[in-house]
């Protein structure tokens, strides 16, 4: 097989986005228990406003098994159960609070499972496709390279890693959700100790380290207040060492 063939993303399947997301957000409405009244309203807002899941959700093949690293309280799992593609997805999530709301979210549901753990030493499951969306930014540059490695050893060949990214060159509206992270993190809303945002450019260079090939996806191309939503394969090894930037 030719290798442009063998790199082209499979085309999104088309899917009444509000379906999901409306089936969400009725989930999120019936929640209760401890931290509820915050976590439900910051959810219910993120997944009707966010660009982020309407443009991702086509690029996540029917059938995957999905590893959501840095889940939050689980929204995407929940979203691909709500879309009902037969995708099983265990999300990981270090912050207690978000873990536990998740978990009394998937509870009783079969496909969608949160763990309360460091992404690092929860054990993964074999998988198709991960997803690691804002989450890199909060990590150091040699541990977002180490995640980067894992997950490229981790994915059989073909598997593939979808990741929203900030670009940190990029000015405009970056520069207000950059704002928006540090005070989510001066407020303790987020539970890191810092951000590190990085040239995409040498984000690009980790990830064809870590085996990866970028892949063209119409959809996905554009900012998101300076995030980007880039789709990765796990390069077959004759492929590897090729320019990052292909």
């Amino acid at each position: 097989m030719p290798r442009s063939q063998a790199l082209a993303p499979t085309p999104p399947r088309a899917f009444k986005a509000s379906d999901p997301i409306d089936r969400v957000v009725a989930c999120l409405e019936a929640a209760s228990g401890a931290g509820a009244h915050w976590l439900r309203g910051y959810a219910k807002g993120k997944v009707r406003m966010d660009q982020l899941y309407r443009r991702a959700l086509p690029w996540i093949p029917p059938g995957a098994n999905v590893l959501d690293l840095g889940c939050g309280i689980g929204l995407l799992g929940l979203l691909l159960e709500a879309r009902g593609l037969h995708n099983d997805t265990l999300g990981i999530e270090w912050d207690v609070a978000k873990a536990r709301f998740g978990q009394r979210l998937v509870e009783g549901r079969a496909a969608t499972r949160v763990v309360c753990g460091d992404l690092f030493q929860v054990p993964w499951p074999p998988c198709s496709m991960v997803t690691l969306l804002d989450v890199l930014h909060y990590l150091p540059a040699e541990r977002q390279r180490a995640l980067l490695a894992r997950i490229g050893a981790h994915l059989p060949e073909g598997g593939r890693l979808l990741l929203r990214v900030m670009d940190a060159q990029v000015g405009g509206m970056a520069i207000l959700t950059r704002l928006a992270e540090w005070l989510a993190i001066g407020f303790r809303w987020n539970l890191a100790p810092s951000v590190h945002w990085r040239p995409l450019a040498d984000l690009r260079i980790d990830l064809a380290e870590a085996g990866f090939s970028l892949l063209p996806a119409p959809g996905l191309t554009g900012s998101m207040g300076g995030n980007q939503l880039l789709l990765c394969e796990k390069a077959a090894r004759c492929d590897r060492g090729q320019n990052p930037s292909n």
